[in-house]
């Protein structure tokens, strides 16, 4: 698997707040899905899906069958 990611400087403002989100939930050793998503970030969820679609491309998050957690990183939470 490639652990080659974009950098964070290259996000909006929003996919830094869904990222945020999702690191919140994983730090807590759990999987974010769209519901929960939906509920913490006050946005249409098609901004939502978007945001989760360009942070899995860059490598930032990781889609799994409970839902989104972090990706590579090389800092601890």
């Amino acid at each position: 698997m490639d652990n080659e990611r974009d950098d964070v400087q290259s996000l909006t403002d929003f996919e830094l707040q869904v990222y945020e989100t999702v690191a919140e939930i994983d730090k807590g050793g759990g999987a974010a899905d769209i519901d929960t998503l939906r509920t913490l970030i006050d946005r249409p969820e098609e901004d939502i899906w978007a945001a989760l679609s360009r942070l899995v491309s860059a490598n930032h998050l990781h889609s799994t069958a409970k839902g989104y957690v972090l990706g590579p990183h090389d800092w601890s939470a």
